[in-house]
Protein backbone atom coordinates (compact mmCIF):
# COMPACT_ATOMS: atom_id res chain seq x y z
CA UNK A 1 0.00 0.00 0.00
CA UNK A 2 2.77 2.47 1.08
CA UNK A 3 4.65 1.62 -2.44
CA UNK A 4 1.40 2.45 -4.23
CA UNK A 5 1.42 6.18 -2.69
CA UNK A 6 4.84 6.25 -3.27
CA UNK A 7 4.49 5.71 -7.03
CA UNK A 8 1.28 8.37 -6.90
CA UNK A 9 3.70 10.85 -4.89
CA UNK A 10 6.13 10.85 -7.64
CA UNK A 11 4.06 10.78 -10.89
CA UNK A 12 2.57 14.16 -8.92
CA UNK A 13 5.82 15.75 -8.53
CA UNK A 14 6.28 14.79 -12.12
CA UNK A 15 3.48 16.47 -13.22
CA UNK A 16 4.25 19.58 -11.61
CA UNK A 17 7.68 19.64 -13.02
CA UNK A 18 6.17 19.66 -16.29
CA UNK A 19 3.71 21.97 -15.81
CA UNK A 20 5.81 24.49 -14.97
CA UNK A 21 3.56 25.84 -12.25
CA UNK A 22 5.37 28.81 -10.57
CA UNK A 23 3.77 31.38 -7.51
CA UNK A 24 4.73 33.97 -10.09
CA UNK A 25 2.74 33.54 -13.62
CA UNK A 26 3.70 36.43 -15.10
CA UNK A 27 7.56 35.68 -14.29
CA UNK A 28 7.03 31.72 -14.98
CA UNK A 29 4.18 31.65 -17.56
CA UNK A 30 2.76 27.65 -17.24
CA UNK A 31 3.79 25.68 -20.31
CA UNK A 32 1.62 23.25 -21.97
CA UNK A 33 -0.36 20.33 -20.22
CA UNK A 34 0.86 17.13 -19.70
CA UNK A 35 0.55 14.35 -22.11
CA UNK A 36 -3.04 13.05 -21.63
CA UNK A 37 -3.99 16.17 -19.39
CA UNK A 38 -8.08 16.10 -20.44
CA UNK A 39 -9.15 19.76 -19.35
CA UNK A 40 -13.50 20.17 -18.58
CA UNK A 41 -13.16 23.68 -20.24
CA UNK A 42 -11.62 22.94 -23.34
CA UNK A 43 -14.11 20.01 -23.98
CA UNK A 44 -16.82 22.50 -22.70
CA UNK A 45 -15.71 24.63 -25.40
CA UNK A 46 -15.54 22.02 -28.11
CA UNK A 47 -19.25 20.97 -27.86
CA UNK A 48 -20.84 24.23 -27.94
CA UNK A 49 -18.18 24.88 -30.95
CA UNK A 50 -20.03 21.44 -32.41
CA UNK A 51 -23.14 22.63 -31.87
CA UNK A 52 -22.56 25.98 -33.48
CA UNK A 53 -21.20 24.68 -36.56
CA UNK A 54 -24.19 22.47 -36.91
CA UNK A 55 -26.58 25.28 -36.53
CA UNK A 56 -24.36 27.25 -39.17
CA UNK A 57 -24.86 23.70 -41.10
CA UNK A 58 -28.64 23.82 -40.99
CA UNK A 59 -29.04 27.64 -41.15
CA UNK A 60 -27.59 27.34 -44.69
CA UNK A 61 -29.83 24.91 -45.60
CA UNK A 62 -32.80 26.67 -44.59
CA UNK A 63 -31.96 29.56 -46.66
CA UNK A 64 -31.88 27.64 -49.49
CA UNK A 65 -35.28 26.35 -48.91
CA UNK A 66 -36.98 29.87 -48.64
CA UNK A 67 -39.95 30.93 -50.37
CA UNK A 68 -40.21 33.75 -52.82
CA UNK A 69 -40.36 37.18 -50.60
CA UNK A 70 -42.78 39.03 -52.98
CA UNK A 71 -47.08 39.54 -52.34
CA UNK A 72 -48.74 37.91 -54.74
CA UNK A 73 -51.67 39.94 -56.53
CA UNK A 74 -55.00 37.88 -57.98
CA UNK A 75 -54.51 38.04 -61.67
CA UNK A 76 -57.28 39.81 -63.09
CA UNK A 77 -58.74 41.26 -66.59
CA UNK A 78 -56.77 44.06 -67.86
CA UNK A 79 -58.81 47.16 -69.01
CA UNK A 80 -58.46 46.03 -73.10
CA UNK A 81 -57.68 48.89 -75.50
CA UNK A 82 -61.27 49.75 -77.06
CA UNK A 83 -61.29 49.93 -81.26
CA UNK A 84 -62.01 52.61 -83.53
CA UNK A 85 -60.85 55.38 -84.65
CA UNK A 86 -63.15 58.63 -83.54
CA UNK A 87 -61.34 61.35 -82.68
CA UNK A 88 -62.10 64.55 -80.53
CA UNK A 89 -60.39 67.39 -79.07
CA UNK A 90 -59.68 66.46 -75.73
CA UNK A 91 -60.74 69.77 -73.74
CA UNK A 92 -60.58 68.66 -69.94
CA UNK A 93 -59.72 65.53 -67.31
CA UNK A 94 -61.55 65.47 -64.89
CA UNK A 95 -60.57 63.04 -61.95
CA UNK A 96 -61.46 61.97 -58.80
CA UNK A 97 -59.22 63.38 -55.39
CA UNK A 98 -56.79 60.85 -54.70
CA UNK A 99 -54.94 59.70 -50.95
CA UNK A 100 -52.02 58.89 -53.32
CA UNK A 101 -51.41 60.71 -56.12
CA UNK A 102 -50.78 64.16 -55.89
CA UNK A 103 -52.49 66.93 -58.39
CA UNK A 104 -48.80 66.95 -59.99
CA UNK A 105 -48.48 63.49 -60.63
CA UNK A 106 -51.88 63.34 -62.22
CA UNK A 107 -51.05 66.58 -64.08
CA UNK A 108 -47.41 64.87 -65.71
CA UNK A 109 -49.63 62.68 -66.76
CA UNK A 110 -53.14 64.49 -68.11
CA UNK A 111 -51.27 67.43 -69.97
CA UNK A 112 -49.48 65.25 -72.46
CA UNK A 113 -53.10 64.44 -73.68
CA UNK A 114 -55.37 67.62 -72.78
CA UNK A 115 -55.48 70.18 -75.84
CA UNK A 116 -55.09 67.66 -78.36
CA UNK A 117 -57.10 65.26 -80.14
CA UNK A 118 -57.58 62.09 -78.77
CA UNK A 119 -58.85 58.53 -79.84
CA UNK A 120 -60.25 55.63 -77.22
CA UNK A 121 -56.78 54.18 -77.44
CA UNK A 122 -55.06 57.21 -76.48
CA UNK A 123 -57.49 57.55 -73.26
CA UNK A 124 -57.01 53.81 -72.53
CA UNK A 125 -53.38 54.66 -72.60
CA UNK A 126 -53.78 57.77 -70.68
CA UNK A 127 -55.08 55.49 -68.18
CA UNK A 128 -52.30 52.99 -68.03
CA UNK A 129 -49.79 55.98 -67.33
CA UNK A 130 -51.78 56.87 -64.14
CA UNK A 131 -52.07 52.76 -63.13
CA UNK A 132 -47.82 52.81 -63.55
CA UNK A 133 -47.63 55.75 -61.44
CA UNK A 134 -49.81 53.78 -58.69
CA UNK A 135 -47.78 50.54 -59.44
CA UNK A 136 -44.28 52.66 -59.26
CA UNK A 137 -44.98 54.18 -55.74
CA UNK A 138 -46.38 50.38 -54.37
CA UNK A 139 -49.82 50.65 -54.55
CA UNK A 140 -51.35 47.86 -56.18
CA UNK A 141 -54.84 47.88 -54.64
CA UNK A 142 -55.36 51.37 -56.35
CA UNK A 143 -56.45 51.93 -60.05
CA UNK A 144 -57.23 54.31 -62.72
CA UNK A 145 -60.67 53.37 -64.58
CA UNK A 146 -62.40 54.77 -67.36
CA UNK A 147 -65.85 54.27 -67.00
CA UNK A 148 -68.85 54.32 -69.83
CA UNK A 149 -70.07 57.56 -70.45
CA UNK A 150 -70.80 60.04 -73.03
CA UNK A 151 -68.27 62.76 -73.69
CA UNK A 152 -69.53 66.06 -74.22
CA UNK A 153 -67.38 69.14 -74.80
CA UNK A 154 -64.47 67.38 -74.87
CA UNK A 155 -64.63 66.67 -71.15
CA UNK A 156 -63.29 63.17 -70.03
CA UNK A 157 -64.01 61.38 -66.12
CA UNK A 158 -61.71 59.14 -65.38
CA UNK A 159 -62.63 57.60 -61.76
CA UNK A 160 -59.87 56.37 -59.28
CA UNK A 161 -60.34 53.28 -57.32
CA UNK A 162 -58.42 53.77 -54.06
CA UNK A 163 -58.67 49.84 -52.52
CA UNK A 164 -58.34 49.95 -48.65
CA UNK A 165 -56.99 47.03 -46.40
CA UNK A 166 -59.93 44.34 -45.56
CA UNK A 167 -59.51 41.31 -44.03
CA UNK A 168 -56.04 39.89 -43.16
CA UNK A 169 -57.24 35.88 -43.34
CA UNK A 170 -54.00 33.76 -41.70
CA UNK A 171 -53.28 29.96 -42.55
CA UNK A 172 -50.96 27.47 -41.59
CA UNK A 173 -49.47 28.91 -38.31
CA UNK A 174 -50.35 26.28 -36.10
CA UNK A 175 -47.57 27.34 -33.77
CA UNK A 176 -46.96 31.18 -34.62
CA UNK A 177 -49.00 33.40 -32.89
CA UNK A 178 -51.22 35.58 -35.79
CA UNK A 179 -50.58 38.74 -33.99
CA UNK A 180 -46.42 37.97 -33.89
CA UNK A 181 -46.97 37.86 -37.79
CA UNK A 182 -49.36 40.46 -38.01
CA UNK A 183 -46.78 43.17 -36.09
CA UNK A 184 -44.15 42.63 -38.63
CA UNK A 185 -46.23 42.96 -41.61
CA UNK A 186 -47.14 46.98 -42.83
CA UNK A 187 -51.37 46.09 -43.27
CA UNK A 188 -53.88 47.79 -41.50
CA UNK A 189 -57.74 47.53 -41.71
CA UNK A 190 -59.42 50.48 -43.52
CA UNK A 191 -56.10 52.06 -44.90
CA UNK A 192 -54.63 52.15 -48.25
CA UNK A 193 -51.38 49.80 -47.71
CA UNK A 194 -48.25 50.08 -49.96
CA UNK A 195 -47.01 46.74 -51.48
CA UNK A 196 -43.58 47.99 -51.95
CA UNK A 197 -43.40 48.21 -48.02
CA UNK A 198 -45.17 45.28 -47.65
CA UNK A 199 -42.53 43.49 -49.49
CA UNK A 200 -39.37 44.94 -47.34
CA UNK A 201 -41.44 43.56 -44.38
CA UNK A 202 -42.01 40.58 -45.92
CA UNK A 203 -38.11 39.43 -46.95
CA UNK A 204 -36.73 40.83 -43.69
CA UNK A 205 -39.72 38.21 -41.82
CA UNK A 206 -38.42 35.69 -43.70
CA UNK A 207 -34.53 36.52 -43.62
CA UNK A 208 -35.08 36.89 -39.56
CA UNK A 209 -37.25 33.85 -39.20
CA UNK A 210 -37.17 30.34 -39.59
CA UNK A 211 -41.02 30.35 -40.24
CA UNK A 212 -41.87 31.86 -43.87
CA UNK A 213 -44.27 33.40 -45.23
CA UNK A 214 -46.48 34.32 -48.71
CA UNK A 215 -48.88 36.55 -48.98
CA UNK A 216 -51.64 36.59 -51.76
CA UNK A 217 -54.12 39.65 -52.72
CA UNK A 218 -57.76 38.81 -53.61
CA UNK A 219 -61.10 41.11 -53.50
CA UNK A 220 -62.12 41.99 -50.51
CA UNK A 221 -65.48 40.47 -49.34
CA UNK A 222 -66.29 44.12 -48.67
CA UNK A 223 -66.69 46.67 -52.04
CA UNK A 224 -63.59 48.95 -52.55
CA UNK A 225 -61.61 46.46 -50.57
CA UNK A 226 -58.83 44.33 -50.98
CA UNK A 227 -58.29 41.14 -48.27
CA UNK A 228 -54.55 39.59 -47.92
CA UNK A 229 -54.16 35.83 -47.21
CA UNK A 230 -51.26 34.99 -45.45
CA UNK A 231 -49.95 31.31 -45.45
CA UNK A 232 -47.27 30.40 -43.13
CA UNK A 233 -45.00 27.72 -43.65
CA UNK A 234 -43.44 26.34 -40.64
CA UNK A 235 -40.86 23.56 -39.91
CA UNK A 236 -41.69 21.17 -37.35
CA UNK A 237 -42.19 22.69 -33.97
CA UNK A 238 -40.36 19.64 -32.16
CA UNK A 239 -37.47 18.21 -33.26
CA UNK A 240 -35.36 15.62 -31.24
CA UNK A 241 -31.95 13.96 -32.74
CA UNK A 242 -30.09 11.67 -31.08
CA UNK A 243 -26.64 11.15 -32.16
CA UNK A 244 -23.40 8.86 -31.68
CA UNK A 245 -19.52 9.74 -32.99
CA UNK A 246 -16.35 8.71 -31.87
CA UNK A 247 -15.23 12.44 -31.49
CA UNK A 248 -14.65 12.30 -27.80
CA UNK A 249 -10.89 12.16 -25.89
CA UNK A 250 -8.87 9.21 -25.58
CA UNK A 251 -8.27 9.67 -22.41
CA UNK A 252 -12.09 10.08 -21.15
CA UNK A 253 -13.96 7.85 -23.23
CA UNK A 254 -13.81 8.13 -27.38
CA UNK A 255 -17.39 6.90 -28.22
CA UNK A 256 -19.84 9.83 -27.40
CA UNK A 257 -24.03 9.92 -27.66
CA UNK A 258 -26.08 12.70 -27.38
CA UNK A 259 -29.45 13.77 -27.17
CA UNK A 260 -30.99 17.25 -28.67
CA UNK A 261 -34.31 18.50 -27.75
CA UNK A 262 -35.24 21.70 -29.92
CA UNK A 263 -38.82 23.47 -29.79
CA UNK A 264 -38.81 26.14 -32.47
CA UNK A 265 -41.77 28.07 -31.13
CA UNK A 266 -41.94 27.60 -27.51
CA UNK A 267 -44.49 30.83 -27.14
CA UNK A 268 -45.67 30.97 -30.13
CA UNK A 269 -43.39 33.66 -30.99
CA UNK A 270 -40.65 31.91 -32.43
CA UNK A 271 -39.14 31.73 -29.63
CA UNK A 272 -36.46 29.04 -29.78
CA UNK A 273 -35.61 26.58 -26.70
CA UNK A 274 -32.97 24.09 -26.89
CA UNK A 275 -31.55 21.38 -24.66
CA UNK A 276 -28.71 18.90 -25.30
CA UNK A 277 -27.04 16.25 -23.62
CA UNK A 278 -23.47 14.36 -24.51
CA UNK A 279 -22.04 11.49 -22.93
CA UNK A 280 -18.92 9.15 -23.22
CA UNK A 281 -17.43 6.63 -20.24
CA UNK A 282 -15.57 9.47 -18.83
CA UNK A 283 -17.29 12.64 -19.26
CA UNK A 284 -21.15 14.28 -19.09
CA UNK A 285 -21.77 17.11 -20.57
CA UNK A 286 -25.60 19.15 -20.43
CA UNK A 287 -26.56 22.49 -22.02
CA UNK A 288 -29.53 25.06 -22.28
CA UNK A 289 -30.28 27.59 -24.30
CA UNK A 290 -33.06 29.82 -25.00
CA UNK A 291 -33.57 32.76 -27.57
CA UNK A 292 -36.50 35.08 -28.16
CA UNK A 293 -37.10 37.95 -30.60
CA UNK A 294 -36.88 41.54 -29.32
CA UNK A 295 -38.71 44.28 -31.78
CA UNK A 296 -40.16 44.06 -35.24
CA UNK A 297 -36.51 44.35 -36.88
CA UNK A 298 -35.56 40.94 -36.13
CA UNK A 299 -33.10 41.60 -33.07
CA UNK A 300 -33.02 38.34 -30.94
CA UNK A 301 -32.04 38.01 -27.29
CA UNK A 302 -30.24 34.61 -25.85
CA UNK A 303 -29.58 33.04 -22.89
CA UNK A 304 -27.56 30.10 -22.15
CA UNK A 305 -25.94 27.83 -20.07
CA UNK A 306 -23.84 24.65 -19.99
CA UNK A 307 -21.89 22.21 -17.85
CA UNK A 308 -19.86 19.13 -17.94
CA UNK A 309 -17.73 16.93 -15.81
CA UNK A 310 -14.68 14.63 -16.68
CA UNK A 311 -13.39 11.97 -15.28
CA UNK A 312 -9.94 10.31 -16.71
CA UNK A 313 -10.01 6.85 -17.29
CA UNK A 314 -7.18 5.56 -19.74
CA UNK A 315 -3.73 6.84 -19.95
CA UNK A 316 -1.04 7.49 -17.93
CA UNK A 317 -2.89 9.85 -15.60
CA UNK A 318 -5.83 7.49 -14.68
CA UNK A 319 -4.02 5.97 -12.27
CA UNK A 320 -4.45 9.60 -10.56
CA UNK A 321 -8.34 9.63 -10.36
CA UNK A 322 -7.98 12.55 -12.08
CA UNK A 323 -11.65 14.51 -12.17
CA UNK A 324 -12.71 18.01 -13.55
CA UNK A 325 -15.96 20.04 -13.77
CA UNK A 326 -16.90 23.26 -15.74
CA UNK A 327 -19.84 25.70 -16.21
CA UNK A 328 -20.59 28.67 -18.36
CA UNK A 329 -23.44 31.05 -18.81
CA UNK A 330 -24.02 33.76 -21.20
CA UNK A 331 -26.18 36.33 -22.59
CA UNK A 332 -26.87 37.24 -26.42
CA UNK A 333 -27.86 39.77 -28.34
CA UNK A 334 -28.07 39.84 -32.09
CA UNK A 335 -29.24 42.18 -34.63
CA UNK A 336 -29.56 41.95 -38.27
CA UNK A 337 -28.06 44.98 -40.69
CA UNK A 338 -28.77 44.05 -44.32
CA UNK A 339 -31.20 41.76 -45.33
CA UNK A 340 -31.52 41.43 -49.00
CA UNK A 341 -32.67 37.91 -51.33
CA UNK A 342 -28.95 37.16 -51.77
CA UNK A 343 -27.43 38.46 -48.75
CA UNK A 344 -27.64 38.38 -44.98
CA UNK A 345 -25.53 40.20 -42.05
CA UNK A 346 -25.53 40.90 -38.59
CA UNK A 347 -23.73 41.95 -35.80
CA UNK A 348 -23.82 40.44 -32.23
CA UNK A 349 -22.57 41.11 -28.38
CA UNK A 350 -22.31 38.49 -26.12
CA UNK A 351 -21.05 38.32 -22.70
CA UNK A 352 -20.13 34.88 -20.86
CA UNK A 353 -18.49 33.75 -17.58
CA UNK A 354 -16.50 30.08 -17.59
CA UNK A 355 -15.14 28.40 -14.40
CA UNK A 356 -12.86 25.22 -14.88
CA UNK A 357 -11.61 22.78 -12.00
CA UNK A 358 -9.29 19.95 -12.03
CA UNK A 359 -8.19 17.84 -9.30
CA UNK A 360 -5.51 14.99 -9.06
CA UNK A 361 -5.83 12.70 -6.34
CA UNK A 362 -8.24 15.57 -4.58
CA UNK A 363 -5.70 17.76 -4.69
CA UNK A 364 -7.01 21.28 -6.32
CA UNK A 365 -4.77 21.31 -10.17
CA UNK A 366 -6.58 24.25 -11.90
CA UNK A 367 -9.29 26.45 -10.40
CA UNK A 368 -9.83 29.18 -13.52
CA UNK A 369 -12.72 31.79 -13.89
CA UNK A 370 -12.57 33.44 -17.43
CA UNK A 371 -15.18 36.43 -17.81
CA UNK A 372 -15.51 38.33 -21.02
CA UNK A 373 -17.19 40.17 -23.73
CA UNK A 374 -17.47 39.09 -27.69
CA UNK A 375 -18.40 41.42 -30.32
CA UNK A 376 -18.89 39.54 -33.54
CA UNK A 377 -19.94 40.31 -37.51
CA UNK A 378 -21.31 37.36 -39.60
CA UNK A 379 -22.23 37.30 -42.96
CA UNK A 380 -23.85 34.92 -45.31
CA UNK A 381 -24.04 35.46 -49.18
CA UNK A 382 -26.25 33.44 -51.40
CA UNK A 383 -25.58 32.80 -55.51
CA UNK A 384 -27.57 30.34 -57.76
CA UNK A 385 -25.55 27.25 -56.89
CA UNK A 386 -22.87 29.01 -54.12
CA UNK A 387 -22.75 30.42 -50.49
CA UNK A 388 -20.47 32.04 -48.55
CA UNK A 389 -20.33 31.92 -44.88
CA UNK A 390 -18.31 34.62 -42.86
CA UNK A 391 -17.91 35.44 -39.51
CA UNK A 392 -15.61 37.43 -37.79
CA UNK A 393 -15.13 38.26 -33.77
CA UNK A 394 -12.99 39.76 -30.88
CA UNK A 395 -13.27 38.85 -27.52
CA UNK A 396 -11.33 40.99 -24.49
CA UNK A 397 -11.71 39.08 -20.78
CA UNK A 398 -10.19 38.95 -17.58
CA UNK A 399 -8.54 35.06 -16.48
CA UNK A 400 -8.35 34.29 -12.98
CA UNK A 401 -6.42 31.15 -12.01
CA UNK A 402 -6.15 28.73 -8.65
CA UNK A 403 -3.64 31.26 -7.13
CA UNK A 404 -6.37 34.29 -7.47
CA UNK A 405 -4.02 35.94 -10.13
CA UNK A 406 -5.88 37.69 -12.57
CA UNK A 407 -4.95 38.51 -16.22
CA UNK A 408 -6.43 40.51 -19.47
CA UNK A 409 -6.73 38.63 -22.26
CA UNK A 410 -7.80 39.75 -25.77
CA UNK A 411 -8.37 37.56 -29.24
CA UNK A 412 -9.73 37.92 -32.54
CA UNK A 413 -11.58 34.80 -34.62
CA UNK A 414 -12.93 34.06 -37.78
CA UNK A 415 -14.69 31.37 -39.17
CA UNK A 416 -15.36 30.92 -43.36
CA UNK A 417 -17.24 28.69 -45.09
CA UNK A 418 -17.64 28.12 -48.96
CA UNK A 419 -20.03 25.73 -50.80
CA UNK A 420 -20.44 24.88 -54.97
CA UNK A 421 -22.72 22.78 -55.81
CA UNK A 422 -22.04 21.49 -59.81
CA UNK A 423 -23.94 19.57 -62.15
CA UNK A 424 -25.05 16.17 -60.97
CA UNK A 425 -24.48 17.23 -57.10
CA UNK A 426 -20.89 17.47 -56.87
CA UNK A 427 -20.44 19.56 -54.60
CA UNK A 428 -17.26 21.78 -53.30
CA UNK A 429 -16.56 22.47 -49.53
CA UNK A 430 -14.06 25.00 -48.05
CA UNK A 431 -13.19 25.91 -44.37
CA UNK A 432 -11.12 28.32 -42.74
CA UNK A 433 -10.80 28.94 -39.30
CA UNK A 434 -8.67 30.41 -37.40
CA UNK A 435 -7.57 32.91 -34.03
CA UNK A 436 -4.96 35.59 -33.23
CA UNK A 437 -4.67 36.44 -29.78
CA UNK A 438 -2.61 40.06 -28.90
CA UNK A 439 -2.23 37.74 -25.53
CA UNK A 440 0.44 35.31 -24.42
CA UNK A 441 -0.19 32.17 -22.50
CA UNK A 442 -4.20 32.12 -22.71
CA UNK A 443 -5.72 30.05 -20.41
CA UNK A 444 -6.38 26.49 -22.22
CA UNK A 445 -10.25 27.31 -22.30
CA UNK A 446 -9.25 30.00 -24.71
CA UNK A 447 -6.75 28.74 -26.85
CA UNK A 448 -6.93 27.18 -30.78
CA UNK A 449 -6.79 23.61 -31.33
CA UNK A 450 -6.58 21.68 -34.34
CA UNK A 451 -6.80 17.82 -34.92
CA UNK A 452 -9.98 15.63 -34.55
CA UNK A 453 -13.22 14.64 -36.83
CA UNK A 454 -14.19 18.91 -37.07
CA UNK A 455 -10.44 20.13 -37.90
CA UNK A 456 -7.74 18.41 -39.38
CA UNK A 457 -9.17 14.79 -39.70
CA UNK A 458 -6.64 11.58 -38.92
CA UNK A 459 -5.59 13.13 -35.72
CA UNK A 460 -6.95 12.90 -31.87
CA UNK A 461 -9.39 15.72 -31.15
CA UNK A 462 -7.99 18.58 -30.10
CA UNK A 463 -4.23 17.25 -30.14
CA UNK A 464 -2.65 20.55 -30.60
CA UNK A 465 -3.11 23.70 -28.83
CA UNK A 466 -1.76 27.33 -28.73
CA UNK A 467 -2.39 31.00 -28.59
CA UNK A 468 -3.03 31.67 -32.21
CA UNK A 469 -3.79 28.91 -34.98
CA UNK A 470 -5.16 28.32 -38.44
CA UNK A 471 -6.96 25.52 -40.07
CA UNK A 472 -8.33 24.99 -43.62
CA UNK A 473 -9.69 22.05 -45.38
CA UNK A 474 -10.71 21.33 -48.81
CA UNK A 475 -13.70 18.53 -49.41
CA UNK A 476 -15.16 17.82 -52.79
CA UNK A 477 -18.21 15.43 -52.85
CA UNK A 478 -19.53 13.10 -55.80
CA UNK A 479 -23.13 11.37 -55.80
CA UNK A 480 -22.89 7.73 -56.10
CA UNK A 481 -26.36 6.91 -55.60
CA UNK A 482 -29.82 8.38 -54.86
CA UNK A 483 -28.80 9.28 -51.25
CA UNK A 484 -25.06 8.60 -50.90
CA UNK A 485 -21.95 10.21 -51.66
CA UNK A 486 -18.51 10.11 -51.34
CA UNK A 487 -15.93 12.78 -51.23
CA UNK A 488 -12.25 13.28 -50.31
CA UNK A 489 -10.38 16.09 -48.60
CA UNK A 490 -7.18 17.60 -47.97
CA UNK A 491 -6.95 19.22 -44.18
CA UNK A 492 -4.05 21.79 -42.81
CA UNK A 493 -3.41 23.08 -39.15
CA UNK A 494 -0.50 25.01 -37.43
CA UNK A 495 -0.83 26.74 -33.73
CA UNK A 496 1.05 29.08 -32.76
CA UNK A 497 2.45 31.33 -29.60
CA UNK A 498 4.42 30.66 -26.69
CA UNK A 499 2.67 27.61 -25.23
CA UNK A 500 2.41 25.95 -28.32
CA UNK A 501 4.94 22.74 -29.28
CA UNK A 502 8.09 22.42 -31.27
CA UNK A 503 6.10 20.52 -33.79
CA UNK A 504 3.00 22.63 -34.64
CA UNK A 505 1.92 21.80 -38.15
CA UNK A 506 -0.78 18.85 -39.00
CA UNK A 507 -1.74 17.92 -42.52
CA UNK A 508 -4.05 15.10 -43.83
CA UNK A 509 -5.93 13.51 -46.18
CA UNK A 510 -8.48 11.24 -47.08
CA UNK A 511 -11.54 9.76 -48.09
CA UNK A 512 -14.99 9.02 -46.56
CA UNK A 513 -18.90 8.65 -47.36
CA UNK A 514 -21.71 10.40 -46.84
CA UNK A 515 -25.55 8.44 -46.08
CA UNK A 516 -28.62 9.83 -45.62
CA UNK A 517 -30.76 6.98 -44.60
CA UNK A 518 -34.81 7.18 -44.86
CA UNK A 519 -34.60 11.08 -45.01
CA UNK A 520 -34.50 11.73 -40.83
CA UNK A 521 -31.31 9.41 -40.60
CA UNK A 522 -27.47 10.65 -41.40
CA UNK A 523 -24.65 8.92 -41.30
CA UNK A 524 -20.57 9.51 -42.25
CA UNK A 525 -17.63 7.67 -42.07
CA UNK A 526 -14.04 9.22 -42.95
CA UNK A 527 -10.86 7.70 -43.34
CA UNK A 528 -7.96 10.10 -42.42
CA UNK A 529 -4.48 9.20 -43.24
CA UNK A 530 -1.98 11.92 -41.75
CA UNK A 531 0.70 13.08 -44.03
CA UNK A 532 3.20 14.41 -40.63
CA UNK A 533 3.46 11.39 -38.21
CA UNK A 534 6.31 12.32 -36.08
CA UNK A 535 5.16 15.13 -33.43
CA UNK A 536 6.58 15.96 -30.60
CA UNK A 537 8.51 13.03 -29.70
CA UNK A 538 5.31 10.46 -30.25
CA UNK A 539 4.37 8.92 -33.59
CA UNK A 540 0.69 9.54 -35.04
CA UNK A 541 -1.22 6.20 -36.36
CA UNK A 542 -1.27 5.61 -39.72
CA UNK A 543 -4.89 6.01 -40.42
CA UNK A 544 -8.25 7.35 -38.29
CA UNK A 545 -11.57 6.22 -38.89
CA UNK A 546 -14.13 8.99 -37.99
CA UNK A 547 -17.58 8.01 -37.51
CA UNK A 548 -20.81 9.63 -36.78
CA UNK A 549 -24.27 8.61 -37.08
CA UNK A 550 -27.55 11.18 -36.34
CA UNK A 551 -31.48 10.67 -36.79
CA UNK A 552 -34.22 13.50 -36.54
CA UNK A 553 -37.23 12.52 -34.61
Amino acid sequence: MNGKYLSQAVKILVLVSLAGVSVTAEANPPSRPPSGYNDAGVQLNRTREYIEREQIARRIQEERNKQQSEVEAEKGSEQGEASGSVLFLLQKVVIDDSQVLSQAEIASVTDKYVGHEVSLQKLNRLVSELNKLYEDKGYLTCRAVLPPQTIKEGIVHINLVEGRTGQLIMDGNKSTNSRYIQNRLHLHKDRIDNVHELNKDLLRFNSTNDVQLRIFMQAGEEAGTTDYVITAYEPRQHNFTVYTDNAGSDSSGLWRAGMFYTNKSLTGNRDTLMVSGIFSEGTKSGSFAYNTPVGRSGTKLGVQYSANSVHIIDGDLEPMNVRGNSNSYGVSLTQPLIVTEHLKSDVALEYSRQSSKTDFLGIHWVDDTISGYTASFSMMNYGKSSVIFQKHGYRIGDWENIDGQNKDFGKYQFNGLYQKVYSGGQMLTGRLDGQWSSTSYLPSAEQFYIGGAYSVRGYKESLLGGDHGVAVSLEYSVPIAKAVSAFTFIDYGSVYGDSAFEDHILMSTGIGVKATLAQNFYSSLTLGVPLRRELNGSEAGKTRLHFMFNGQF
